[in-house]
């Protein structure tokens, strides 16, 4: 006959193993710069091929549930305001990681076309022309407000810049008007860079200002043709044509516009 201590120990032998949590959840709120809080922000949270996507309730608070752990990239959204990414935020298992945002009203964007409306003319008013794959934002130095920066990893020189490149390359993308998520880390793309920088920009340091390529403010222009999957996946306006087109391609364009000079 079994006694009770035996039946104890029975069950504890065929009981499964208990496993922690392999998710956590993501709250907080949004806030503007009298700290009134802002309903309707976009919160998007990025981790790998995990995306999950929520807004702030009537009160500007949001919640995140059953997000699996990782290190995430946070970004929110609201048009009129500048967006605000935070990378590196640890999802814990059964853990509550809790990122607020404070959100500032974007300044009135005036954008022009600049450097030209054909792609000869871009390459003639490039600086340099770079085939880039973005990495990982720096963490120091700060990054002005309103912006975001990547290290970009050179993959090909297209047109060599008068002066030797910098090591790392750092884009600094503008994230104002709440419009557009920053470039993603991995992506590629075809960067006609332009010169002066202006003077928030260190040495190291170009501009992307628009995440709509082919726009910018007059003073931080950079013409971007996005690249994805071999090909091209976005270009400016005036050069619509290219969208589709085989990287390679396009690298053989470029090189005849170089041989033409």
């Amino acid at each position: 006959m079994f006694t009770f201590a035996a039946i104890i120990l029975l069950l504890a032998v065929q009981a499964p193993p208990q496993s922690p949590s392999s998710a956590g959840s993501l709250v907080g709120c949004a806030s503007d710069a009298q700290t009134q809080q802002l309903p309707g922000v976009a919160v998007v949270a990025k981790s790998g091929r995990v995306q999950r996507t929520t807004a702030t309730d009537t009160g500007g608070c949001y919640e995140l549930k059953d997000l699996p752990i990782g290190s995430y990239r946070v970004t929110a959204l609201l048009g009129g305001f500048d967006n605000v990414t935070r990378d590196a935020v640890t999802i814990a298992p059964a853990s509550v990681e809790r990122l607020d945002f404070a959100m500032r009203i974007s300044p009135m964007c005036e954008c022009v076309h600049v450097g030209g409306s054909t792609l000869a003319e871009h390459w003639d008013y490039a600086y340099a022309v770079l085939y880039v794959r973005l990495s990982p934002s720096e963490p120091q130095p700060r990054t002005q407000v309103g912006y975001y920066r990547h290290a970009a990893t050179v993959l090909k020189v297209l047109k060599k810049p008068v002066h030797p490149l910098p090591t790392p390359v750092l884009v600094i993308q503008n994230q104002q008007r709440g419009t557009s998520f920053p470039y993603d880390i991995g992506q590629e793309e075809v960067v006609f860079l332009q010169s002066p920088r202006p003077w928030y920009a260190k040495q190291s340091e170009f501009v992307i200002q628009s995440d709509n390529p082919g726009l910018a403010v007059s003073g931080d222009p950079a013409i971007v043709f996005l690249v994805q999957d071999g090909h091209i996946q976005k270009a400016p306006s005036d050069s619509s044509r290219y969208v589709g087109m085989p990287v390679n391609a396009f690298f053989k364009e470029l090189r005849a516009l170089s041989r033409n000079k």
